[in-house]
């Protein structure tokens, strides 16, 4: 099956070779994978904090930076050879936390900061459906590896899940409902996608 994805790879790699200038600033400053990863995750409990106050764009900036974050400590561990067991589950666990706690800020401010609305209800569903398929998307990938298959195909991918919420942070509150209907659709359906990719190729 072929991979597909929202972001192309073309677009991944530009992004990652504008990295890169940080990337050899992190090694000539001796910074670990492993703190650049707390860092990362620090930085985007700032940005649910930013989301639970309703301070959407400040929110959406900083969990962009937060991910540029996750996106070096991956490549300061292969530029430094340092990579490590240990490394690469820290770096999945806290890239869960962080989403769930990205999530938990927005469900925060329907309940509680926004103005009412009888869409609030919708807006906090829309949250838990998104956080859900979002977690679901990672999870049926890391099993499908534990029995030894590859599992990487799927529109919404933690990459494109950054990307569509940001951008609707970006947008202010009037688009963030639409960035999380999107991802609670489409990372539901990524889920699935990979559930049946591996119903394909597996032998058994």
């Amino acid at each position: 099956m072929r991979e597909f994805a929202m972001l192309s790879s073309k677009v991944k790699t530009w992004y990652v070779n504008m990295l890169g200038p940080f990337v050899r600033t992190s090694v000539r400053f001796g910074i670990h994978p492993n703190a650049l990863t707390i860092i990362g995750f620090g930085i985007t409990l700032v940005s649910a904090c930013l989301f639970g106050l309703g301070a959407f764009r400040w929110a959406g900036l900083v969990m962009f930076i937060g991910g540029s974050c996750d996106v070096l400590d991956g490549h300061l561990a292969r530029e430094t050879g340092t990579r490590s067991t240990f490394g690469a589950l820290l770096d999945s666990t806290l890239d869960r936390y962080a989403e769930i706690a990205v999530f938990i800020g927005i469900i925060a401010f329907y309940l509680f900061n926004a103005a009412d609305s009888a869409l609030n209800a919708y807006w906090v569903l829309a949250s838990v459906m998104a956080i859900s398929g979002s977690l679901m998307v990672s999870y049926v990938r890391a099993r499908a590896e534990g029995l030894g298959q590859e599992c990487t195909v799927g529109l919404m991918q933690r990459p494109e899940r950054i990307v569509c919420l940001g951008l609707g942070a970006l947008l202010g509150e009037t688009y963030l409902p639409v960035a999380l209907v999107l991802i609670a659709v489409v990372s539901n359906y990524t889920a699935i996608t990979r559930l049946f990719h591996i119903r394909r190729t597996s032998k058994g």
